[in-house]
């Protein structure tokens, strides 16, 4: 198994035992998936203004991946955040590079700053 570090200066995302990114951070119903959620939607909420939706829709697609096991790259799937960010996406493609990427690209895009915390909280717990 790769043990490798994915990260930038202010995010981080290392091995774990296959745990999806969502998920790391509480498991449905726990105060960390709430926070998830209500994130995703606020950061949703704010694309659509700023035409910035196919990075949500990546990052959601991305949370169900994971940085080992079955998930540890990104798969294409018939969820409606894959049709919409299928463009920003590699099938194949590391999920952990690829959510530090979307996550980069949606700071530098001026997304919320409160609700990316949120997201890299989740992702790297």
């Amino acid at each position: 198994m790769d043990q490798s570090v994915v990260s930038t200066t202010a995010f981080v995302l290392v091995p774990d035992v296959a745990t999806q990114f969502r998920l790391r951070n509480g498991g449905s119903g726990e105060p960390g998936s709430v926070a998830y959620i209500q994130a995703t939607r606020a950061l949703a909420g704010w694309a659509r203004g700023a035409e910035q939706s196919p990075l949500v829709h990546a990052l959601i697609h991305l949370g169900w991946c994971s940085t080992s096991g079955a998930r540890k790259t990104v798969a294409a799937s018939s969820s409606k955040a894959w049709k919409h960010a299928a463009a920003l996406l590699t099938v194949g493609e590391d999920a952990a590079e690829a959510a530090v990427r979307v996550v980069e690209a949606l700071a530098e895009a001026g997304a919320p700053a409160e609700s990316l915390e949120v997201v890299r909280a989740t992702f790297s717990a």
